[in-house]
Formats: C-alpha cells, structure tokens, sequence
C-alpha cells in the first residue's frame, strides 16, 4: 500500500510541474476547498490450497543404451609393508646324532650321524651302522650288517642343483640251515661264510629353482658293484633323464632309461633294460587323469605298459576315489635277490625280467589326522620269481624257479595321530595266486600284516612303543628236515626316554611270543632279543 501512495504521488507532482512550465497563470485567487488524499481500498486476500494431481503409475520399460568408454588414470602403486608378528622360537633341531646298545642274543648295535651345513641348502650327511647278532645256543645262527653313507645337495646360483651319495654295505651271514640234531654236522664259522659286499656311487643334476618356461629337467646315474665270498661279481649302471613341461597345473613328462646288469660267476650273463615313459596329467582340484604309457625293451624284446589313472575327490582330502593301469619290468639280479633273500647259491642258474601289468582301483583319504588308502587290484605276471631249494651242500642254499601267474591282491594301510601324542600306523597285504606249472607260490607269504603304536608322554621325553608283526606260513616243497613252517606273530615293546636335553635310553624287547618263524626252510629265526643302551643328540 505504501508503494502505491508514493507513485499515486509521483504522478501528480510531475503533472503539476508540466502544467506550470507550460503556462504562464494568471494572478488570481484560489482557494483550497479540501486537502487531497489519496486511499487506495483494501484487497480481498484469496487463499490458494493446490490439489496435488495423483496419476496412476503404471510399469514401464526403458531403454538405454551407454557408449563404453575407457579412461586412462594414471596412478602409484600401493606400498606393501609387512606388519609386526609375534613368533614364538623355533625348535633349532640337531644335526647330530648317535644310538649305541648291546643285547641279548649278544648283538651290538651303533647308529650314528652327522649332518654338516644344515642351515644352508648346501649341505652333507655323514652316517654309520652296525648291527650283528651271535646266538650261542643255535650253532652258526649270527649275522652282521655293517653301513656307511655319504650323502649331500650342492646348490648352485645358477639354478641347478646337484645331489650325491656314495655307500658301503658289508654284510655277513652263516648258511646255518643244516640239521642240528646231527653230531656229524659240525661246521666252523668259515665253514658257512657268506659274505656279502655292496658298493654304490649316484649323482643327480636336476633345476633347483623354477624356468621361465615353467620346464623342469633332470639327469642322474646309479652306478654298483656286488659280490660275495665266491667269486660272484655283478656290477650295475642306471641312467635317468627326464623332462617336466607344466601347463598350469597340468604336467606333461616325458622319462628316458636305461638298467644294466652284468652277472660273473662261472659265466657271464647280461640282463639290459630300456624304457621311454611319457604321461600327461590334467584336470581339476576334484577330478584329475593321468594318461601316458610305458615302452620298454630287454635283450631285444619290446613290451608295451599302460599308464594311466583316474582320481576322484568327493570330500576334498577327506575321500578320494582311484582307477588305473601300471606295468613294467621288474628285475631279478644276484642284487635284488639277495637283499631279499640272503641265502642264494653262489651262481644263479637264470637272471630274468618279470613282466607284470597291474589294474587296481581303491578309496584313499585324510580323517582325523589320519591318512589311510585301501586298494584292490589284478596283477597278471610272466616270470614270477620263486624260490625252491639247493641241495648241493649239506646246508641250504636257494635258486630260482621263474612261473607264470595270476594274482589277485588287496591291501590296506593308515598312519597318522588318532589322540594327542599317540601315533599309529599299519598295513595288511592278502595275496592269491594261481600259477601256471607250480603247485603253490614258493617262498611267497600270502598274508603280511603289521601295525604300531608311538606314544609320547612327560613332556615327549618318554616315547612308549608297541609293534605286531603277522605273516602266514610260507609254502615249501617238502623235504627231509624235521621243522615245519609256522604263523609269525612277533609283538615288541620299546621305550626311549631323554634323561636331559642331548642324551637319554633306550630298551627295545622283541618277539615276546618267542616265535622262531622259518621265513626260509631249514632257518629259524632268532626268539626273544633284547636291546638296550644310549642315545645322544647335539
């Protein structure tokens, strides 16, 4: 309102002074009725209250379209800074240590070793064994084992590395399968020597870091000579080279080797073997194959083995499901033999190949903190070694009988912590055979079977064992010896105890059963043995 006074106002002032300059009024009296005041009528005020409009909604689609466009930002990389973590100390561990004892039936034991330069991946092992038995109440029923190794890793900053070892084996043992009951039977110590003498020398050049083509390689040799008391020499020569291409986490390999045998008694035999192995294993953490073969030769044969195995994971490490094909060569050397069986003749009358293909399917896994694998499978073999008696002295000796068979096995086996500080471990073997000429497989126990307990206790300076060995009776051709082959069942008992930090004792009690099982006809084995003595470590 005060606005409109004010130019109601204005307007009348600025006609007022038009009209003045305009005209020159005349001189005459006026009068002034009324003042002039101007009012202006008051406005009706109107209030607006706006409805607001509601519209159904109703559903509707759109369509976009956006032009990708990358932009380049340049930026720092992050800086990576470990944090503090709190550790408690490592154990330092030893590299050094040393078992000797004496027992009864009067057996001297010593185990010792020496690892230099353990703190780098450089490094040496130094160690000696010795462990020999003479039981007075058996005549000639002794045998002693005597070894030395060295083995080492040099690892070089070129990316390779080198690993070495070099042994020395004597062994010897009494031929004192002969009938003691007979007077006339009086034989020296010299009288049934057989002494056993095993040199070995190996080195391996393998890549000790990874390639940049992701190629792993690998080169070595194995080289041996073996002899006894009678003039029979054998030398050996393996050569291994091999190639691993990795294509994520799918390897491809490719094995090239070569196993020679030479054989010196009376006459000279070779036994030379040849094979190529390439496999390639691919999948994924759950379901993995591997699919290769095995070509191999000797003495101017061919074989072809398969290679192949399926794996199945249905529970993680839990449970895992396997299904597969093996084969190959196994050899049956004066070597191999006689490590098995220590109480061969002097000259071998044939050193063959067995030929084997093995199909086999089976469960393995991890529960608990205990692994376990159980498997069955067919294993159809040519040349099957068996063993069968040498009559020649009046003492026992063996040679080989070679046959055809067909065996069905099963087998199991488990290890691992079922309680806190309580170990276990153990393994069972059934074997069926079905021989072509044979009666039964000779020298070939059926069953085996073995299980342990390890427990550690006051503060794991005491450790407590307890260990049962199972065997059936060995088939064996009948002959004029009163003694019949029996059931093994051998339980022991040990206990290793540290009095201090570095030294502490031990007692070892075998056979309690006092089960003198004939592993080989006309030899029984030792009774109860007991050993005991010291430990040491630094």
């Amino acid at each position: 309102m005060i606005h409109y006074r004010i130019l109601i106002f204005a307007v009348l002032m600025v006609s007022f002074c038009q009209l003045a300059s305009a005209q020159d009024l005349q001189t005459e009296t006026v009068e002034v009725v009324k003042n002039f005041e101007a009012r202006l009528a008051d406005a009706n005020k109107q209030r607006l209250e706006p409805a607001p409009e509601v519209k159904e909604v109703s559903d509707q689609k759109f369509a976009y379209n956006i032009e990708e466009k990358v932009m380049e930002v340049e930026y720092l990389p992050p800086s990576i800074r470990p944090i503090g973590v709190s550790t408690t100390p490592l154990d330092p561990g030893y590299n050094g240590f040393a078992k000797a004892g004496f027992g009864y039936p009067i057996s001297p034991y010593l185990d010792a070793g020496y690892l230099f330069g353990s703190e780098s991946n450089s490094n040496l092992l130094a160690r000696i064994t010795h462990h020999s038995a003479n039981d007075k109440n058996f005549a000639n029923r002794r045998f002693s084992d005597n070894d030395a190794l060295l083995k080492g890793t040099l690892e070089t900053n070129r990316g390779f590395a080198i690993d070495g070892y070099s042994s020395v084996s004597i062994d010897n043992y009494a031929f004192y399968g002969y009938d003691h009951e007979d007077t006339t039977n009086n034989f020296t110590a010299e009288d049934v020597k057989n002494k056993l003498n095993l040199y070995e020398l190996g080195l391996k050049v393998y890549n000790s870091t990874e390639t940049d083509a992701t190629l792993n390689y690998w080169a070595g040799f194995d080289v041996y000579r073996f002899a006894n008391n009678f003039a029979t020499r054998e030398t050996g020569l393996k050569l291994d080279l091999g190639l691993t291409k990795w294509f994520g986490d799918n390897p491809l390999s490719i094995a090239i080797g070569t196993d020679l045998t030479r054989l010196k008694d009376t006459t000279i035999q070779k036994l030379n073997n040849f094979f190529v192995n390439p496999t390639f294993s691919f999948g994924t953490s759950s379901l993995r194959f591997k699919m290769g073969g095995r070509l191999a030769s000797s003495n101017e044969e061919y074989f072809i083995f398969p290679d192949v195995e399926l794996l199945i994971s249905l529970a993680g490490n839990g449970l895992s499901l396997f299904a597969g094909a093996d084969g190959g060569l196994r050899k049956n050397n004066f070597k191999i033999l006689s490590q098995y069986n220590p109480f061969l003749v002097s000259e071998l009358s044939d050193i063959r190949n067995s030929q084997y293909y093995d199909f086999y399917a089976g469960v393995k896994g991890r529960v608990s903190g205990v692994e376990y694998s159980a498997q069955a499978g067919y294993k159809p073999t040519n040349d099957l070694a068996l063993f069968q008696v040498n009559q020649d002295k009046p003492w026992n000796r063996f040679d080989i009988l070679y046959d055809t068979a067909k065996i069905i096995y099963i087998q199991a086996s488990l290890k691992g912590q079922i309680l806190n500080n309580l170990d276990i471990s153990g393994s069972i073997v059934q074997n069926f055979y079905d021989l072509n000429n044979q009666d039964r497989a000779w020298y070939l126990p059926k069953l085996q079977g073995n299980v342990g307990l390890s427990y550690l206790a006051l503060d794991q300076k005491l450790r407590l064992k307890a260990e049962v060995y199972v065997n059936d009776a060995v088939p064996f051709q009948k002959l004029d010896f009163p003694e019949e082959p029996n059931l093994l069942f051998d339980v022991s008992l040990g206990a290793d105890y540290f009095l201090t930090e570095n030294f502490g004792l031990f007692l070892h009690v075998n056979n309690l059963s006092t089960n003198q099982y004939r592993r080989w006809y006309g030899y029984p084995g030792f009774g109860l043995n007991v050993l005991g003595g010291i430990t040491a470590r630094f």
